[in-house]
């Protein structure tokens, strides 16, 4: 069974987040990461947005402090969702749209009922070719067995 705590609010798949993946893999890339967010790397953690706690990376995030101060879930509970209203959501979309990743898409999938399904196709999207470990989002070389690619 998916983790379904992995289904981003904003439709992105945590299981890619550049924080997610450093939390679960540890090691170098950690050490990266927490290096370039200069911050140490105990605070680079993060179980999903399902999970968000007050210690976790996204728990500040500014879509999330909006969907907690409308009491909703998903930005596609919104009012202003459907409207194209939200500068904030729609800014998002469009940055990831250019790694072509369609957070509408993913999020009318998620209201669909098809969250799981949906989950299963992202775990698998990004993964290296290679070793077939998980990898974030944007990826060009696997930080596990060090081959390089074509962006996930």
């Amino acid at each position: 069974m998916e983790d379904e705590n992995l289904a981003g609010r904003c439709g992105l798949y945590c299981g890619a987040c550049t924080i997610f993946r450093a939390d679960r893999d540890d090691g170098d890339f950690l050490t990266r990461v927490a290096s370039y967010f200069k911050c140490p790397p105990e605070k680079v953690t993060c179980k999903g947005c399902q999970a968000l706690t007050p210690d976790s990376w996204g728990y500040d995030c500014k879509i999330v402090q909006c969907l907690r101060s409308k009491g909703h879930d998903f930005c596609y509970q919104c009012s202003q969702y459907d409207a194209h209203a939200c500068e904030k959501f729609e800014d998002l979309a469009k940055r990831y749209l250019e790694d072509n990743i369609d957070v509408r898409t993913n999020l009318e999938r998620i209201k669909a009922g098809k969250t799981v399904e949906w989950l299963k196709e992202s775990q698998d999207r990004f993964k290296c070719p290679h070793c077939r470990k998980p990898l974030p989002e944007g990826s060009k070389k696997c930080y596990h067995c060090k081959q390089e690619f074509a962006m996930l």
